[in-house]
C-alpha cells in the first residue's frame, strides 16, 4: 500500500472502520490494515491516532 486511505467496510483500505464505531458515535475501535512492516506497534498507533484525530467527522 502507498498511500494512507481509510474507509467504512472498506478491506481494500489502510485503515478500515467498522460500521459499529459509525453508528455509536465514532467510538470502537478501527483496523490497521497494512502489511507487517516490523514496525514498534507502540509509534504506529499512536501515528494512526494522530493522523485520524485530524479528520473531521459529520
Amino acid at each position: 500500500i502507498d498511500k494512507f486511505s481509510y474507509g467504512v467496510a472498506d478491506r481494500g483500505a489502510s485503515v478500515r472502520v467498522p460500521h459499529s464505531f459509525v453508528n455509536n458515535g465514532y467510538k470502537g475501535y478501527l483496523e490497521d490494515r497494512r502489511p507487517n512492516s516490523q514496525g514498534d506497534p507502540y509509534q504506529i498507533a499512536s501515528r494512526i491516532l494522530k493522523t485520524i484525530s485530524l479528520v473531521p467527522t459529520p
